[in-house]
């Protein structure tokens, strides 16, 4: 599989874990998947064509936002006339995401893949439509500015702006919501997306498979059959990630004690918590704290 280095071509990659590029006119007719070493942001400001992830395909015109994930095969195919589209590459292996308002935080895991091990069917490629781009946009061009023209304070500048974009990201999320995927039409999809969000935004709470088999209307069987086969993933399963996500984000972003956010995040047994960090991460809370770099985004 064809894959771009882009950490070696795009210096502020390894100095920022950002970096910004702008195709006024992009044309690409034929397909050639390939995959990239970063996290990609295509923001299509204008025209149509396809997004193509793995075996799948999304009509994508402007304005729209789409996330894919490392080493994801991918294209985008445009029409005659082309696109103008501006690409995000964010590495966000070594660099943490800047701490947003809590309100608009715990979206970022949503928008924003935290590590492939979180994905599923529903967010392989995760994607947003504007109808009004010019404020989403806007942050994008000032950070290509401030990159060019590298003045005094630049750094913190394009991290300001990074903040704002993302913002403008996760509000637009909370009032429209994500772009739905096509999943099996013998599925319960109004049900089961219904459940999935609100387990979303409710994922500290305490939850039995009984009470959220009665929220969705279904029987406990039928609901964790047709979860997975709705997610990729077991219910419970899911869960947890969500509250690993949350957590990944805590401890990024603030300095309480590794038993606090457990309990913040719906993890009642921090030897439990302690366990199932590591079983998907390779590595403990304590480690991941420690790991974030002395130039990490605030």
């Amino acid at each position: 599989m064809l894959t771009y280095q882009l950490k070696g071509r795009l210096p502020s990659l390894s100095t920022l874990g950002l970096a910004v590029e702008y195709f006024p006119r992009f044309i690409h007719r034929t397909v050639r998947l390939h995959s990239l070493d970063v996290v990609l942001l295509t923001f299509v400001l204008r025209g149509n064509g396809h997004h193509l992830i793995d075996d799948e395909a999304f009509d994508e015109r402007g304005a729209s936002l789409a996330v894919t994930h490392y080493g994801q095969r991918h294209d985008l195919v445009t029409d005659a006339r082309g696109m103008a589209v501006i690409n995000v590459y964010l590495d966000l292996k070594n660099f943490p995401l800047p701490v947003l308002p809590r309100e608009l935080h715990q979206i970022l895991p949503l928008f924003l893949p935290l590590h492939r091990k979180f994905q599923h069917y529903l967010n392989r490629i995760v994607r947003l439509q504007f109808d009004e781009p010019e404020q989403v946009s806007r942050p994008l061009f000032a950070i290509m500015s401030e990159l060019e023209k590298r003045e005094a304070g630049y750094e913190e500048a394009v991290l300001l702006h990074f903040k704002l974009f993302l913002m403008s990201c996760c509000r637009h999320a909370m009032r429209s919501g994500f772009l739905g995927q096509d999943r099996p039409s013998n599925l319960p999809r109004a049900r089961l997306e219904e459940l999935r969000r609100y387990l979303d935004a409710a994922y500290a709470e305490p939850h039995t498979l009984d009470t959220l088999a009665r929220r969705a209307g279904l029987s406990r069987t039928y609901l964790c059959r047709v979860f997975k086969s709705y997610t990729g993933k077991p219910l419970f399963d899911y869960l947890i990630e969500r509250r690993i996500q949350a957590a990944m984000m805590r401890l990024r972003c603030c300095d309480e004690k590794i038993l606090s956010i457990a309990l913040e995040c719906g993890f009642n047994d921090l030897t439990y918590f302690n366990r199932k960090f590591k079983q998907l991460l390779g590595q403990s809370p304590s480690g991941y704290r420690a790991s974030k770099p002395a130039t990490g985004r605030n």
